[in-house]
């Protein structure tokens, strides 16, 4: 089973050009998704929790310029760790998956929203997304493969489940027995108060850090001190 077979053959492409929009861009447009999300009994605290996670994603979107040795532009920001899962177990409420959803797509990660809890208003939800601009290469949803086959697909970088505390030994195992490469294991285990979701760090478990760094002269250095060392020979 490969990652292709839920996102689409070009699937790197797609999340490339995603997670280069920055947080500006993908917090607007999922913002515009607040006024018509699928009915369900938290609606409410839905209302309440998706633009407080989405005006701290807003916050995430500066560049840290960093010294440069020689004169050359080195950056830092953030960036998507990659494909993301998100999953309920029977425990999970809508606004805790909303949640984790909104905060994965926010940071620039593709969904793929799998699971057996609420999935109507799940289906719904990526409905939505969908009409309001989120790629269907970014956001998928199946509901007929079992979460063991999806954690272990040969891309997964995070996983997010909305469980409860007793299942995650179970989830750390099979991740830990993973071979390649380590994901990330952002667990909601309070799927009422959604304590975890409204901690300030929980977006960064979504991000990586990376530096970017540009050759401001076309040997790769600093023009003074070449031109320092052409004066001293």
């Amino acid at each position: 089973m490969t990652d292709h077979l839920f996102f689409g053959a070009d699937h790197a492409a797609v999340f490339e050009n995603w997670n280069r929009r920055g947080f500006a861009y993908r917090c607007k447009l999922l913002r515009a998704a607040l006024d018509q999300l699928p009915l369900a009994g938290d609606h409410e605290e839905q209302l309440r929790l998706i633009p407080l996670l989405l005006d701290r994603a807003l916050h995430m979107d500066r560049v840290v310029s960093l010294p440069g040795p020689t004169g050359e532009s080195n950056e830092l920001y953030l960036s998507g760790r990659g494909d993301a899962l998100v999953f309920g177990t029977e425990s999970a409420s809508c606004v805790a998956l909303a949640g984790q959803v909104f905060s994965a797509l926010a940071c620039g990660n593709p969904v793929l929203l799998g699971g057996a809890a609420e999935q109507e208003w799940c289906s719904r939800l990526v409905t939505l997304l969908h009409q309001i601009g989120v790629p269907r290469g970014i956001l998928t949803l199946t509901d007929d493969t079992p979460i063991e086959a999806l954690m272990q697909l040969p891309h997964l970088a995070l996983v997010a489940p909305v469980c409860q505390g007793r299942e995650l030994p179970s989830f750390q195992r099979q991740l830990a027995e993973r071979q390649g490469l380590l994901v990330q294991l952002v667990p909601e285990t309070d799927a009422v108060r959604c304590t975890t979701l409204l901690q300030p760090d929980h977006l960064h478990r979504f991000v990586t850090e990376k530096t970017r760094t540009i050759n401001t002269t076309a040997v790769g250095g600093n023009a003074t001190l070449l031109e320092l060392g052409s004066s001293a020979a």
